[in-house]
């Protein structure tokens, strides 16, 4: 299946999902700086974000997880006026059985609006025509908007692996959610 690579961009008809580039390494982290409270409550890695540098140096690994077929990254953006909101990924990918995860995370002014649903059913369109045949979402028992996006957007509920994580020092169960090419 690992024929070619993902598209480098995708739309759909309120936002683009972009492969990141260099210069949004300062919007990215202005953007988790400013919401790093909100973010921090769900995401490890907002901890680990201290400076510009940071954002530049993830984005030179999403290059080469791409490079690798290890991880596709994308920065979301509105089509009218081209607004960075946030991202969506495809991570955990097993190419033997054609299954992956997706995470993604969006700025808290964009929040409840339906942006990360339609993120998230663009790119699995993208996917399951790629010939993926599972897509699953992890996320933090807590964390009810994830869980929300996941459900909107047709996936099921599969399992809860209790006290599976660490959160801000207190452990918590992921739940986790999955999506198959037939529906079912």
């Amino acid at each position: 299946m690992k024929t070619q690579y993902l598209p480098e961009m995708i739309s759909s008809s309120r936002i683009t999902l972009r492969k990141h580039q260099m210069d949004l390494a300062e919007t990215m982290f202005r953007y988790v700086d400013e919401d790093r409270n909100r973010l921090g409550r769900f995401l490890p890695w907002v901890a680990w974000t201290k400076g510009i540098h940071d954002e530049r140096e993830y984005i030179e690994m999403t290059h080469r997880q791409w490079a690798d077929y290890k991880m596709f990254d994308y920065g979301i953006f509105l089509n009218d006026g081209q607004v960075y909101i946030g991202n969506i990924g495809v991570h955990t990918i097993a190419w033997d059985h054609n299954r992956c995860e997706l995470g993604y995370w969006i700025l808290g002014k964009y929040e409840g609006q339906g942006y990360i649903s339609e993120a998230v059913k663009a790119l699995e369109a993208v996917l399951f025509n790629l010939g993926f045949f599972r897509i699953e979402i992890h996320c933090s028992g807590t964390n009810a908007r994830s869980g929300g996006v996941a459900e909107r957007c047709g996936y099921v509920l599969e399992g809860r692996l209790r006290q599976h994580a660490i959160e801000n020092g207190q452990r918590r169960d992921t739940l986790i959610y999955a999506k198959l090419k037939n529906g079912k």
